[in-house]
C-alpha cells in the first residue's frame, strides 16, 4: 500500500464536500452541488486502485488486510454518525417518524441504504427527501459495495497483465448500462452500484494516464485549471432534472480526473492545495457524514426559522465544529492505529460484529415495535394515534355476515375505519378488496410504474371476487391520481390519447367497471373525490416526540377552490351515475365528500388535530370528521 499524501487531492475533496453541503443547504447558485459525490467516487477509484496495484506489484496484497483497512477507515465515524442520529431521533421523533429513521439506520449500518432508497422509490431529488435523516448514506453504501468487488476484478485482471483493459471494459459497460437503465428506471441508475462503476473506473484510469501521457508544466497547469473549471461549472449549471444526467456526470468526473492527473500544478495549487482547502479536505469524510443530519434536524426542530441566512451560517459552523471533533476524536484515532500496526482481518471482523450487530438489533427492534411508542406520555400517544392513517380497522363487535364490500385503493381504509360503528349497529361485517395506489378498474393499469404488476394482480383478484358476489359495493379511489398520464389499458378497452390532466381513460374504464358490477346484481355507492388539503402534509411534522419540534402551518382551503379541484373527477362519477340510472334507476348512488367535509372552507386542522395523515389520506380524526357528518348517507345505502 502507498500512503503518499497528495495535497491537491485533499483540496479536490474539499471542493467536493463543500459543493454537496451548499447544495443541501439549498443556496442559490449551487443547484449542481450534488456532483460533489461523483468527484468523491473518482478520487476513491484512483486511490483504491493505486493502492491495490502497488501492493500487487510488491507481492504483498491481502484481501483480508484490504477489507480490514477499509472497515477501520470507514466504519468508526459512520457508526458514530448513525448512533448520534438515532439518539436525536429518540429525543425528537414521533413513533411514526422514529420507526422510519430506525429503518434507515439499519440499512446504513449494513451498507445497503442505496438499495433501500431505490426499492422504496425515494428519489434523491424528490420533495420528500427532506424527511430522510440518512439519505446521504446512499453514496457510502454504494462505495462500500464497490469495495467488495473492485479488488477481486483488479487481482484477477492483474494475473493476466490486463488490469487496465479490464477496468476500461467494466467502466464502459457500466456507463452504457447506466444510460440505458436511466430511461426506464432513473432511480436505479442513480442509486445502484453497477451503474456508478464507470465513475470509479475513470479514477482508476488516471493511473494509466500517468504512465502513458507526458506531463509538462503547461500540460499539468492546463489540465488542472480545466478540471477545476469543469467541476465548478457543473456545480453552478447542472440541475437535478436535466436530461441525460448519467452522461452529463462524465464532465465533473473527467474534471476530477484531470486535476488528479495534473498533480500539484503550481498555479492551480494555490486554490486546491492551500492550507484551508487541505484542512477541509482532511475532515471531508466526517463533514459529509454529519452535514445532512444537522440540516435535517435543524429544519425538523426549528421549521422555517432554520432557513434564514443567520440560521444557515449557524448550521455550517456547527457542521465544521462537529466534523473537526469527529476527525480528531474518532477518525484519526483509527487512522493512526492502522498506520502503527497492520490491521488483522479476524480481529477487525470480530470487533465489527460485536459493535454493528447489536446496533442493527436495536434499530430493527425499534422498527418492528413501531418506533418505541412507550417514549410518549399517554395523552400525546393518543394524539399521535388520532393524527395517524387509519390503517387497521377495529373489527371488535363485527360478528354478523359480510354485508358490504369496500373496493378501491388505500382511500378505502378511512371509510372502513369510519363506518365501524354503523356496521356494528347494522349487525354486518365487511370485506376489503383492492390495493394501495392501484386502480381497481376493468382493463386499467398503472403506466410506467414499478408497481404495475402488483396492481394488476390486486385488480384481478378484487374483480374476480366481485364476479362471484352481489353484495353492495362502496367504491372509493383517489380518483384524481388516475389521469391519462398515469394509467393505460391492458385489456378490453380502447386506449385514448395520452394526456396528463385528462381523465378520458378513467371515464371509460370506470364506466365499464360500474356497469359490469351492476349487471351482476351489485348496488354501488360511488364515493367522490378526496379533497386536497392544499399544502404539503408531512406526518412527522404533525406528531410530536418526547421533545417538541416546529409544526408546519397549513391554512384551510377555500370551499370555492376545493370545488374547482374536485370538479373534473366528480363530474365523471356523476355522469356515470346518470347513465346507469337510465337503465337501473336505484343501482348507483353518489356521495361527494366535499358536501360533508367542508363548511365555508375545508379544514385541515380541527380542535388541534390534523385531519390529514398524508396529502392523499385522512387521519383517524379526519375519518371521524367525514363519517360523522355523512353516516346517514352510508346507513341508508346499506339498509336498502
Amino acid at each position: 500500500m502507498t500512503d503518499k499524501f497528495r495535497s491537491e487531492i485533499a483540496g479536490l475533496r474539499a471542493i467536493a464536500v463543500v459543493s454537496v453541503v451548499l447544495f443541501h443547504l439549498k443556496l442559490r447558485g449551487f443547484d449542481g452541488g450534488f456532483v460533489g459525490v461523483d468527484v468523491f467516487f473518482v478520487i476513491s477509484g484512483y486511490l483504491i486502485s493505486r493502492n491495490i496495484l502497488a501492493d500487487l506489484r510488491l507481492g504483498r496484497f491481502s484481501f483480508g488486510q484490504f477489507y480490514a483497512r477499509r472497515t477501520r477507515r470507514i466504519y468508526p465515524a459512520l457508526i458514530f454518525t448513525v448512533v448520534m442520529t438515532y439518539v436525536a431521533g429518540a429525543l425528537w421523533c414521533s413513533p411514526l417518524m422514529f420507526l422510519d429513521l430506525a429503518k434507515e439506520c439499519t440499512h446504513a449500518l449494513l451498507s445497503i441504504a442505496n438499495i433501500q432508497y431505490w426499492r422504496e422509490s425515494e428519489h434523491y431529488f424528490a420533495a420528500n427527501s427532506d424527511e430522510l435523516a440518512l439519505l446521504h448514506f446512499w453514496s457510502l453504501s454504494l462505495e462500500e459495495q464497490f469495495y467488495l468487488i473492485w479488488p477481486v476484478l483488479i487481482v484477477l485482471a492483474h494475473r493476466f497483465g490486463r488490469a487496465f483493459a479490464a477496468i476500461g471494459i467494466v467502466g464502459l459497460a457500466s456507463l452504457a448500462a447506466a444510460v440505458l437503465v436511466e430511461k426506464s428506471d432513473p432511480s436505479a441508475a442513480f442509486f445502484l452500484m453497477p451503474f456508478r462503476i464507470f465513475e470509479f473506473a475513470i479514477g482508476a484510469g488516471v493511473l494509466r494516464a500517468e504512465q502513458t501521457i507526458g506531463r509538462s508544466r503547461a500540460a499539468t497547469e492546463g489540465a488542472a485549471a480545466a478540471g477545476v473549471i469543469v467541476i465548478l461549472l457543473s456545480v453552478v449549471l447542472f440541475r437535478s432534472d436535466m436530461p441525460h444526467l448519467q452522461v452529463a456526470l462524465l464532465l465533473p468526473c473527467l474534471g476530477a480526473a484531470s486535476v488528479i492527473w495534473a498533480g500539484r500544478a503550481p498555479l492551480v495549487s494555490i486554490m486546491t492545495a492551500n492550507p484551508v482547502m487541505v484542512a477541509i479536505g482532511a475532515i471531508s469524510y466526517s463533514l459529509y457524514l454529519c452535514h445532512w443530519p444537522i440540516i435535517f434536524f435543524a429544519k425538523f426542530i426549528f421549521g422555517a426559522a432554520a432557513e434564514g441566512i443567520g440560521a444557515t451560517l449557524a448550521q455550517a459552523t456547527l457542521m465544521l465544529i462537529v466534523a473537526a471533533a469527529m476527525y480528531f476524536f474518532v477518525e484519526r484515532r483509527f487512522i493512526l492505529a492502522s498506520q502503527a500496526e497492520a490491521p488483522r482481518f479476524a480481529r477487525t471482523a470480530t470487533a465489527f460484529a460485536l459493535v454493528v450487530l447489536p446496533l442493527v438489533a436495536l434499530t430493527h427492534a425499534t422498527f418492528v415495535t413501531r418506533g418505541f411508542g412507550w417514549r410518549l406520555p399517554q395523552e400525546e400517544a393518543e394524539r399521535v394515534h388520532r393524527q395517524s392513517f387509519p390503517a387497521d380497522s377495529d373489527r371488535t363487535g363485527l360478528s354478523g355476515p359480510v354485508g358490504v364490500q369496500f373496493v378501491g385503493d388505500s382511500i378505502s381504509n378511512q371509510y372502513e375505519y369510519g363506518l365501524m360503528p354503523t356496521l356494528r349497529q347494522l349487525g354486518i361485517s365487511y370485506q376489503g378488496l383492492g390495493g394501495a395506489g392501484c386502480p381497481i378498474l376493468y382493463g386499467a393499469a398503472l403506466s410506467k410504474s414499478p408497481r404495475r404488476a402488483d396492481c394488476i394482480a390486486a385488480r384481478d383478484e378484487a374483480l374476480g371476487v366481485l364476479e362471484h358476489s352481489s353484495l353492495p359495493v362502496i367504491f372509493t379511489q383517489f380518483w384524481q391520481m388516475y389521469d391519462d398520464a398515469s394509467i393505460d389499458y391492458d385489456q378490453g378497452v380502447t386506449p385514448s390519447e395520452f394526456d396528463a390532466g385528462s381523465y378520458r381513460k378513467l371515464r371509460v374504464a370506470l364506466g365499464v367497471t360500474v356497469r359490469e358490477l351492476v349487471a351482476r346484481g351489485h348496488r354501488v355507492l360511488l364515493v367522490g373525490t378526496q379533497i386536497d388539503p392544499g399544502c404539503p402534509v408531512n406526518p412527522p411534522r404533525l406528531q410530536q416526540g418526547p421533545l417538541p419540534h416546529a409544526r408546519l402551518p397549513c391554512p384551510a382551503a377555500s370551499l370555492a377552490k376545493a370545488r374547482q379541484m374536485v370538479a373534473p373527477t366528480d363530474q365523471i362519477l356523476a355522469d356515470i351515475q346518470a347513465e346507469i340510472q337510465a337503465t337501473w334507476p336505484s343501482a348507483v348512488a353518489l356521495i361527494r365528500p366535499i358536501d360533508y367535509f367542508c363548511d365555508a372552507d375545508c379544514p385541515v386542522v380541527k380542535d388541534g388535530l390534523w385531519l390529514y395523515s398524508h396529502p392523499a389520506h385522512l387521519s383517524v380524526a379526519g375519518a371521524d370528521h367525514m363519517i360523522g357528518r355523512s353516516a346517514p348517507v352510508f346507513r341508508d345505502f346499506l339498509s336498502r
